[in-house]
């Protein structure tokens, strides 16, 4: 019973301990298909935002030139440069405007809105960068409200120049955040999983999904512990884990920096998503061990109540065969006084003999005949 017993319970941790490993290693494999799954999403999204930016800087890029041909040929007219500029940003509708501003940073070609007033970004770090600074190249704003707009933009802007290379404005597209968030909102990041945009400062430039009440969250940078060591690591892609702070949720994070812009792109999946397949699995491998050492401890008791009966069963044998002693052989026996002989030559009276070989006991009586021998006179006075 011992080693059954021990057979049992070294079968019962085998599969324990397998099951432990099976859970473990889908564990891992959840984890992995997670982390695959959001660094494709942050390639998938990479490309769409570097796109993005990359159509307004080409649409940019394309009115600067006209622009300033304009100004080297002044006799161009202004209606002819504002028909360029709707057909360019006919031909990019990621583009919500596109304008250019003079010296000053009034808009003067590209206004949609009719307004009362001229609208100027004379106070917009863009155009103070753009003024300042010939070789500042195309300039990414923060996210802003637009004046024209009235809704959160970013702005892709580059400097207008006169032909003796003095400020003549800047030319400026619009992209409305709004426009990032609903492709973010496109993808199957599970029920809590969610995307974000970030500038380099780690300031939020648009996110799903919204954190807190529309647009009050952009431009925040309130970010993990995780996120600025890999910000400060200098790499350009990454994985960690996360709890984040603006819904306490932990997250896989897959991040990169999106190509050729100044933008941080990240991609998390929740664990309660993702891992939610495996805790079923995890449930219905337990239960199925559970079950088999159930099944392996009925079994256990069973057997060794059968055993116990058995042995108490040999043990009840046992002890009736002890209680019963056998004489057996050839036993010396004198012909004459009935007295036997034992294994050491000595005589004994019969009673004694039988008394010690066996457990019976003996009481005294005397049989008829003897009697007639022994007490003859009472023999006679019975019969008459």
């Amino acid at each position: 019973m011992l080693r059954l017993g021990a057979g049992v319970l070294a079968l019962n941790l085998f599969v324990l301990l397998m099951a432990v490993v099976s859970i473990r290693t889908s564990l891992r494999n959840h984890q992995d298909r997670a982390i695959a799954t959001a660094q494709n999403l942050s390639l998938v999204l990479n490309h769409y935002v570097a796109d993005t930016m990359s159509k307004a800087d080409l649409a940019v890029g394309v009115v600067k030139d006209e622009v300033e041909r304009h100004l080297a040929d002044p006799k161009g007219g202004a209606g002819d440069l504002d028909d360029f500029l709707h057909r360019q940003h006919a031909r990019v509708p990621s583009l919500l405007a596109l304008r250019t501003t003079n010296a000053e940073g009034v808009i003067d070609h590209g206004g949609d809105q009719e307004v009362n007033a001229p609208v100027s970004s004379a106070d917009r770090e863009h155009f103070l960068k753009l003024r300042d600074d010939p070789g500042a190249g195309v300039v990414v704003s923060k996210p802003l409200v637009g004046r024209l707009t009235g809704s959160w933009v970013i702005i892709v802007a580059r400097r207008l120049e006169y032909p003796d290379h003095h400020f003549a404005g800047m030319v400026l597209g619009v992209i409305a955040l709004e426009g990032f968030q609903k492709a973010f909102a496109a993808l199957d990041v599970g029920p809590h999983g969610s995307v974000a945009l970030r500038d380099l400062e780690l300031g939020l430039v648009a996110r799903y999904p919204e954190p807190v009440v529309a647009g009050t969250a952009v431009g925040q940078q309130f970010v993990s512990g995780e996120f600025r060591t890999f910000a400060q690591s200098g790499k350009e892609a990454g994985v960690f884990q996360a709890f984040t702070p603006f819904d306490h949720v932990q997250r896989t994070f897959a991040i990169c920096k999106v190509s050729g812009w100044p933008f941080y792109l990240l991609v998390g999946l929740a664990e309660q998503d993702y891992l939610q397949g495996w805790r079923r699995e995890v449930y219905q491998e337990l239960t199925e061990v559970a079950l088999f050492l159930c099944l392996t401890l009925v079994a256990f008791v069973l057997l060794r109540r059968t055993w116990l009966r058995q042995h108490a069963a040999q043990a009840g044998l046992e002890r009736l065969l002890a209680e019963v002693k056998t004489l057996g052989g050839l036993l010396p026996i004198c012909s004459h006084c009935k007295k036997i002989r034992d294994d050491k030559g000595y005589w004994n009276q019969i009673e004694a003999y039988l008394n010690e070989h066996t457990d019976a006991e003996f009481t005294h009586g005397i049989c008829p005949d003897c009697a007639k021998e022994v007490f003859p006179a009472s023999g006679k006075h019975k019969t008459m």
